[in-house]
């Protein structure tokens, strides 16, 4: 068995010298779970049959019995573990306590038994640190605090030796305090567990070759995907929370060769996923043993077949030619493959920590309502500076603990109420955590009425009147059509809201800063692939881009790069301006390999321009206009960029991999040119002006396509309407992401897209 090094992080100082005056104690009689987590030989050296890393954990080995315990400050408790038999050898053993989000743990180890024999005077607890965050079992290095006082082959050995010869260890601790600084003292926002009756859907999908390279005759994306292809016969399942369950596929002959193969679990907006791979058969054999699960993500998500990237999460465990191959090589001569999983947990929502609001915000109650027959809506406020006559309001600001009181007060009696909500102002309402907490009471005419603050959320972001992007609503109202903290209220002159809020707020992810030379020169380059898989690929793409020599023309690959004419029109970007880039001389209305080069939709897989201008919040790109055969096609104030493009700006005009991008207005297919400006603002200075981009970049209008061309957007559906939902297939799709586009007939040919502006917008956990 493989040696398993789990190696200590020493991430903190010692606990002597960790300042403390300044940090809240933890919240007074909260609990913490303790257990000894341990890894050592049963009966032969490096056998590791004695695991342990707490309650539960998959990993556990050996008929080890624990003494886990329950914990507060101020608590002593013994924890340990006894032993089947005699251990041969310790390889690592530590004190864990789960405690998520603190800064300091002040603890005392009163003793450590072995047999019954107390060798704490052997251990030297100022051999390494005091404490630390590192992984164990099921619980994350976020999570996992290891205390002094143990030992590890690889780290820390507060035991001069590995303990041996023992079956019985105990450790007694006193848990003096447990600290949090106050940007921590918020806690953190809490995944919410599947409950017991919830179904998710599991199959294997796949992309393979039947009878010769690269026909893809095989593929599979769920039951009744409309990109399924081959007479595969699928053993799907619907697994709930601790279920095992067998998915596999049985094909029609051996498979020649795969392209990429994934267990695929249906759950939607899921922030975890706990499961074990206990098998995985090739015609019966089990290679389990020869997969590495830690190759790449534990999951993911990734649209596949008719399931959206926000729908299908992808499991460790398979293989893709261009991505992870948790299999060494690509499974190949097999008829029936079969993955048996458990499904040990599925948690909703986001883990992040929480940090309470030290700001005060503007706050009113928003009403919308009938004033003297049903239906008439003559009643309403929105946080206007001036209300409507016969509406008296109290506004005011909501601060943590302390308690508002907000109100409206009517001339006449309201008939209906259809909604009516607290709401305060904020300026990113998404930085407000639905965790937050509000204590409200509300009275009616003075007499307090019920509030059920569990009937929804605790607070959410919605725009309401002139606060459309930065209004949070607040639970405690009522709401015809949703939901109904307080009965249905009516016959009421006056509405008072007493609120004390715990405002809790989520860190914002700021994206990286990559350095910009304001005064420096860069480059911009026009991108296209189309549905016949003719393209020009990102600048920076290693294996088609600017230093392949496959760049100075649009070119399509089998086996080798056919070059297929069109000139480019390239950008040196020196200063603040507009800039043009473009392809002129190739037909895209034309034919090529018997199919029309931009497909039955008349769309291109890809359109964008790629820059080596550094993402970067100064340099700004804007003010896109796209030209085809010299007619403008759209004009977008502020364009989309390649999210997955992380180091240099690259503008997205079309990705059908990407279901968010809006799709361009109708256009006839440019018989001579496509045109792509863009303005740059950031830079120390202007461009010079004879920079101004050359008037032969942009080709006549052919009489023939525009009077061929609807006038309206609405003549024709949205291209992307058209295309297909397949993540992996050689084929448009319109539906999540993909990191695996088929070009053409190679293997080669798939760089095309995955290096070209492909989006793949997966939600990951690292494994």
């Amino acid at each position: 068995m493989k040696r398993m090094k789990k190696v200590f992080a020493f991430l903190l100082a010692s606990i002597t010298v960790l300042a403390t005056l300044s940090l809240p104690v933890a919240a007074e009689g909260e609990e913490y779970q303790m257990f000894l987590a341990f890894g050592g030989d049963l009966a032969e050296s490096n056998d590791w049959g004695l695991q342990y890393y707490g309650d539960g954990a998959a990993s556990n080995a050996g008929d080890i019995t624990p003494a886990n315990a329950t914990v507060k400050a101020g608590d002593t408790v013994t924890i340990g573990l006894t032993m089947p038999s005699e251990v041969v050898y310790t390889w690592f053993m530590a004190p864990v306590l789960v405690a998520e989000g603190v800064t300091n743990v002040d603890y005392t180890i009163d003793s450590i038994k072995l047999d019954g024999e107390d060798v704490l005077a052997d251990v030297d607890l100022a051999a390494g640190d005091a404490w630390w965050y590192e992984g164990t079992g099921d619980y994350t290095e976020t999570q996992a605090v290891r205390l002094a006082g143990g030992y590890n082959e690889w780290g820390a050995k507060y035991f001069a030796e590995a303990p041996t010869g023992f079956t019985t260890i105990e450790y007694t601790i006193t848990l003096n305090s447990v600290e949090a600084s106050a940007a921590e003292a918020g806690g953190v926002a809490a995944l919410t567990p599947a409950g017991p009756d919830e179904e998710f859907p599991m199959f294997l999908a796949i992309g393979a070759d039947k009878d010769e390279s690269n026909d893809w005759a095989l593929a599979y994306y769920g039951e009744g995907a409309a990109d399924n292809v081959g007479d595969i016969t699928a053993a799907n399942a619907a697994a709930h929370v601790g279920d095992t369950v067998t998915i596999g596929l049985t094909m029609p002959s051996p498979v020649l060769y795969t392209w990429f193969l994934s267990p695929v679990l249906i759950a939607e907006g899921v922030g975890d996923v706990d499961y074990t791979v206990d098998s995985i058969k090739l015609d019966g054999e089990d290679v389990l043993a020869d997969v590495d699960l830690t190759a790449g993500d534990a999951w993911w998500y990734e649209g596949t077949g008719a399931y959206t990237a926000e729908q299908s999460v992808r499991l460790a465990g398979g293989y893709n030619e261009w991505g992870t191959k948790y299999m060494a090589e690509a499974p190949a001569g097999f008829t029936t493959i079969e993955y048996t999983i458990t499904l040990n947990a599925v948690q909703y929502g986001s883990a992040v920590p929480l940090t309470p609001s030290t700001e005060s915000y503007d706050a009113f109650i928003a009403i919308g309502a009938d004033l003297e027959a049903e239906n008439d809506w003559l009643l309403s406020y929105t946080g206007e500076e001036t209300p409507m006559d016969g509406v008296t309001v109290t506004n005011g600001q909501l601060k943590n603990g302390e308690t508002t009181t907000l109100s409206l007060e009517f001339a006449n009696p309201v008939v209906n109420v259809w909604y009516v909500s607290p709401c305060m102002v904020v300026e990113n309402p998404e930085t407000v955590s639905n965790a937050s907490t509000f204590d409200v009471k509300v009275y009616l005419d003075g007499e307090e009425v019920d509030v059920d603050m569990s009937a929804g959320d605790s607070c959410w972001a919605e725009g309401t009147g002139d606060y459309q992007t930065n209004c949070v609503r607040i639970a405690g109202g009522y709401n015809e059509w949703g939901a109904q903290y307080i009965a249905e209220p009516a016959g009421f002159t006056n509405i008072t809201f007493e609120i004390t809020p715990n405002i809790l707020l989520a860190p914002v992810e700021e994206a990286p800063q990559f350095e910009f030379d304001p005064e420096g020169t860069y480059h911009a380059y026009i991108g296209i692939q189309t549905p016949t898989w003719i393209f020009r690929n990102a600048y920076n793409d290693a294996t088609y881009g600017l230093e392949s020599g496959c760049f100075d023309e649009l070119g399509y690959v089998d086996g080798e790069w056919l070059p297929q004419g069109g000139t480019f029109t390239d950008a040196e970007i020196t200063g603040n301006g507009t800039y043009t880039v473009a392809v002129n001389g190739f037909d895209f209305s034309g034919t090529f390999n018997d199919q029309a080069i931009l497909g039955d939709a008349g769309n291109f897989n890809l359109l964008f321009v790629s820059t080596d201008l550094p993402v970067n919040d100064q340099v700004v790109l804007s003010n896109v206009v796209l030209k085809m055969d010299g007619k403008e096609i759209t004009t977008i104030a502020e364009p989309t960029l390649d999210p997955d493009s992380k180091e240099v700006q690259s503008i997205m005009l079309v990705n059908n991999w990407n279901s968010e991008l809006p799709a361009l207005p109708y256009f006839a297919a440019p018989t001579s040119s496509v045109e792509i400006s863009f303005d740059v603002t950031g830079f120390a200075n202007d461009k010079p002006a004879e920079e101004a981009p050359a008037e032969s970049s942009e080709a006549a209008e052919p009489e023939a396509s525009s009077e061929a061309a609807p006038e309206s957007s609405e003549a024709a559906p949205a291209s992307s309407e058209a295309a297909p939902a397949s993540s992996e297939a050689p084929a448009q799709t319109s539906s999540g992401s993909n990191t695996g586009i088929i070009v053409g007939v190679v293997v080669a040919v798939v760089a095309v897209a995955a290096v070209a502006g492909v989006i793949v917008s997966k939600k990951k956990k690292k494994g």
